[in-house]
Order: C-alpha cells, then structure tokens, then sequence
C-alpha cells in the first residue's frame, strides 16, 4: 500500500501539528478534525510507517448511506 505524502495531506487541507526527530527517524503528525496522521522515516527519507488515529467523534445527524460507509471503512475485515 503505497502511503500518503505531504503534499497529498496539504491538498487534503490537514495541518502538521508536529514534527520531531528522534534517534535516526524523523515523524511528522498531520490534523484536520477529529482525524490525526502519523508518518515516519529514515532520516535518509526512506518511508517507515503511517498510522491514521480517529479521535472520538460524535454524529448526530446521519443517515443510511454515512453509517454504511463508516461501516465499510471501520470495520473492514482484516
């Protein structure tokens, strides 16, 4: 699975919220409301890894249709 850049979040309106280096990795955090994403790599600029973290939401007006697609993403079979 090919992993997002940094352009693609920018596009996507997410802000970095934090950067940091630590031993020979380098992570940044991205944010746009309830959802945060985690990328680090090699200080080589080889890619590492990239998490999405979802932050509890609250929805009170939805219907059919978004709980299905929320269903498919979230509960996606492993």
């Amino acid at each position: 699975m090919k992993h997002l850049t940094m352009s693609q979040l920018e596009v996507m309106n997410y802000e970095i919220m934090k950067s940091y280096e630590h031993d020979e990795w380098l992570t940044q955090i991205w944010q746009k409301g309830c959802i945060k994403v985690e990328t680090t790599w090699l200080k080589t600029g080889e890619f590492v890894s990239q998490e999405l973290m979802i932050q509890q939401a609250e929805i009170s007006n939805f219907g059919k249709f978004n709980l299905e697609v929320l269903d498919k993403i979230l509960n996606k079979p492993k």
